[in-house]
């Protein structure tokens, strides 16, 4: 059996029906869901509606779970990998990855890539080109999101890449090509695909460019990377972007759908100035927290126009978070989960985990 290296950037949750098996393989290509929940034809049967939202690229919580229906957790990787879990994350089956799937964007070669080991081939243009798997290419996994009735996901990170849609999770179609993002989000009835020059989108298939986000550097100069990205349900609806360069960043709302992008009035120069990696943006109960890798809570309750910033305990924090219904969570790097009600107080629980945390995603079930 050939080994393949992937590294797992996001983490999220749909459903599946109840008589789905975890020794059951999913045909087709899947994808990652960046803390929703959804209807889906699992492995095993058509799936129900159920429903939910959270933060894109990488954590979350889902809604309620129809009768006759269980979770189904999706891992999202790069060269393009998902795999899923009908069994709270024991067991992983439809595991898939452009390389072994002969992608178009891979050419259409099946290959057997080894993330920053070996060389893939990868579509950028109309030319099959060659360069290092999963480094700044095509296929690197930035993020799925539910809503809709269905999946939005985008793959590509210093190369175009595409946004694809499914409606179970394992079938994937392009509806937005040659183009990256830094993240999606859904709310109030849209997906937003966020980057300089962001897109969104009613339905996931027909994309509409939106104004230019005019991310800036303290210098004046253009701000191109958007490292976060998430809805906040706060009065209609906020969508909360945050980009950085080599030393600074930036953060842009809006508060339109994704069509006009605003300055924050106060963001103290601490707020998620370390979140290229690690961290993430959570929202609940008309709070906004972002915590960052040095372990900076900040934090809104305005819908992103003004944030205070306070430490969380920790001194490096390298998971994304979630939002339990009553505590934000994030996880630390020396077996600690910190947790807050309000953005402002945190405690910490020491834990043992068996290897560092990253992506995280939460089942209504509170697993």
């Amino acid at each position: 059996m050939r080994a393949r290296i992937f590294l797992f950037s996001t983490l999220g949750l749909l459903a599946c029906d109840s008589s789905s098996s975890s020794d059951e393989s999913a045909a087709g290509a899947g994808g990652d869901g960046s803390g929703a929940a959804a209807p889906t034809s699992g492995p095993g049967g058509p799936g129900g509606t159920t429903t939910g939202a959270g933060p894109s690229t990488g954590s979350g919580e889902g809604g309620t779970i129809d009768p006759g229906k269980v979770p189904m957790f999706i891992a999202q990787g790069s060269a393009g990998r998902t795999t899923v879990s009908c069994d709270d994350g024991h067991t992983w089956v439809g595991d898939h990855s452009w390389d072994v799937d002969a992608d178009p964007l891979m050419c259409g070669m099946a290959q057997s890539a080894r993330c920053y080991e070996n060389d893939c081939s990868y579509m950028i243009g109309d030319q099959c080109t060659t360069m290092q798997c999963c480094n700044d290419s095509p296929d690197v996994a930035k993020g799925v999101i539910w809503g809709g009735g269905k999946f939005v996901a985008t793959w590509g990170w210093g190369q175009p890449g595409a946004v694809r849609t499914s409606t179970n999770g394992l079938d994937w179609t392009t509806t937005h090509g040659n183009d990256s993002f830094g993240g999606l989000a859904y709310g109030a009835g849209r997906f937003v695909a966020a980057s300089r020059f962001p897109f969104f989108s009613e339905d996931g298939t027909s994309w509409t460019a939106g104004e230019t986000a005019d991310f800036t550097n303290s210098d004046g100069s253009d701000m191109w990377s958007v490292r976060r990205f998430a809805y906040s349900d706060y009065d209609g609806g906020r969508f909360i972007a945050v980009a950085s360069g080599n030393t600074n960043r930036d953060m842009l709302v809006s508060s339109d759908g994704g069509v006009t992008w605003w300055r924050p009035t106060v963001l103290p120069d601490e707020c998620a100035y370390e979140v290229s990696s690690y961290g993430g943006i959570v929202s609940g109960n008309g709070i906004t927290v972002i915590v960052d890798m040095d372990g900076n809570a900040c934090r809104t309750t305005d819908g992103g126009d003004t944030w205070s910033v306070v430490p969380t305990g920790l001194t490096q924090v390298l998971s994304h978070g979630v939002w339990t219904g009553s505590e934000f969570w994030f996880w630390g790097d020396d077996s600690t989960r910190i947790s807050s009600p309000d953005g402002v107080t945190w405690t910490e629980t020491p834990m043992t985990t068996p290897r560092r945390l990253g992506p995280v995603a939460r089942s209504p079930e509170g697993t």
